[in-house]
């Protein structure tokens, strides 16, 4: 059954595409994401869908970009700016394994994307988002050195990727059913260790 399809705005509309492409993307993945069901969905035409978007790979962009926006949203509002570097970032890890836990079908879509796109501009956009997240710590360790929380000689780009890493790790698990194994505590508890390590002699 499709979306209620009453008045709206021009933005209104467009964002009401996007909710039902990531709908059916989190559903069907990447290659059953047709325009057909997307038209469906929202109760529209196919022809309709292209006064808002040039072509159905802008479509499947903007929708990506929409569920990193939502990532990036929920790692940055876990932040307390009175804590240490360290703290925020432990606070920010936690919230990536809560929006997994949250949001299984977002986190399968991005999972699934990175893993089997084969558009290169859609490769290009999720690679472009990776450099976003690992860019977003390793800032925050630099900060971390200035404020004397964080190791003068650390490299604050392979700090970054270990601790996305951790996040990636624990995706998978999830997803294929190994939370069991691969706890939030079990995780929480690897980037403190990597933390801890950070901090050591961190006026040194």
């Amino acid at each position: 059954m499709g979306v209620n399809n009453g008045r709206l705005s021009g933005p209104e509309r467009k964002q009401q595409i996007i909710q039902a492409t990531i709908s059916i993307m989190a559903e069907q993945g990447l290659p059953g994401t047709t325009t057909r069901r997307i038209a469906q969905k929202v109760g529209v035409s196919e022809p309709a869908l292209y006064k808002y978007f040039p072509g159905k790979k802008e479509l499947l962009l903007e929708a990506l970009d929409e569920v990193g926006n939502r990532f990036v949203a929920t790692l940055t509002g876990a932040i307390n700016e009175e804590d240490s570097v360290p703290d925020r970032i432990y606070a920010m890890s936690n919230a990536l394994y809560g929006f997994v836990m949250d949001h299984p079908e977002e986190s399968m879509l991005l999972f699934e994307t990175i893993t089997a796109a084969r558009d290169p501009e859609i490769r290009a956009a999720l690679s472009d988002r990776l450099i976003q997240y690992t860019g977003l710590l390793s800032g925050m360790f630099e900060a971390g050195k200035g404020q004397g929380t964080v190791r003068k000689d650390l490299d604050t780009t392979v700090a970054a990727w270990q601790i996305l890493s951790l996040g990636i790790t624990l995706v998978f698990a999830y997803l294929v059913g190994l939370s069991d194994v691969l706890t939030r505590d079990k995780a929480l508890l690897a980037v403190r260790e990597i933390l801890e390590n950070i901090v050591s002699n961190a006026s040194t």
